[in-house]
């Protein structure tokens, strides 16, 4: 068909197959959302995945499945629900929508979903609660926590502490009426 009185192209003759099939050609995109980059790239741990070792980086991280071990990540941790974690989470942001048991200490939020189960003391400067959530222990709010990294509380074994007796104070001697000392009376023999 003709458009504005231009004769339509003559049709393109089609390539024919290759005896050997070539691996498709991969075209380069400019496009930053079709490029993983740091800021967008995030782990995921599949439902059906057991991971048993610590994970640390500077990536997103996303529980789906089960993890046994600590997770120190500089971004966001995500523990879905259904999801499990055995061990120590340490995040900037951790949302938890599934069970952690262990410390959870967030940099700048942490976030209990309502399928939200946590054993274990919470630090962030920020925290929301969904109804429904638990948490297991203590609820520990710094307000400086967004400027230093968090740390495990330390805990003192009762045994290892010092033992120290009461302190008991004895009052000094009240002078009697007449504001003298009592004097007790010369040993015997002495002729005084």
């Amino acid at each position: 068909m003709s458009f504005f009185g231009k004769p339509d192209a003559p049709p393109q003759p089609q390539p024919s197959p290759s005896p050997s099939p070539r691996p498709p050609e991969r075209i380069a995109s400019s496009s930053p959302a079709a490029t993983p980059t740091a800021a967008t790239a995030t782990t995921v741990i599949g439902s059906r995945v057991k991971v048993v070792g610590d994970l640390s980086g500077d990536e997103d991280i996303l529980v789906n499945g089960r993890l046994e071990g600590k997770i120190r990540v500089e971004r966001k941790v995500v523990v879905s629900a259904g999801a499990e974690v055995e061990g120590d989470v340490q995040a900037k942001s951790v949302i938890i929508g599934g069970r952690v048991h262990g410390q959870v200490m967030a940099s700048e939020r942490a976030e209990l979903l309502p399928t939200g189960r946590v054993q274990g003391n919470v630090h962030a400067p920020r925290i929301v609660m969904a109804e429904g959530a638990q948490i297991q222990g203590r609820v520990v709010m710094p307000s400086d926590a967004a400027t230093r990294t968090l740390s495990a509380p330390r805990v003192e074994e009762p045994a290892k502490r010092p033992i120290t007796p009461p302190r008991t104070e004895v009052a000094p001697p009240k002078p009697d009426e007449a504001g003298r000392h009592p004097v007790s009376p010369p040993p015997p023999g002495t002729g005084g």
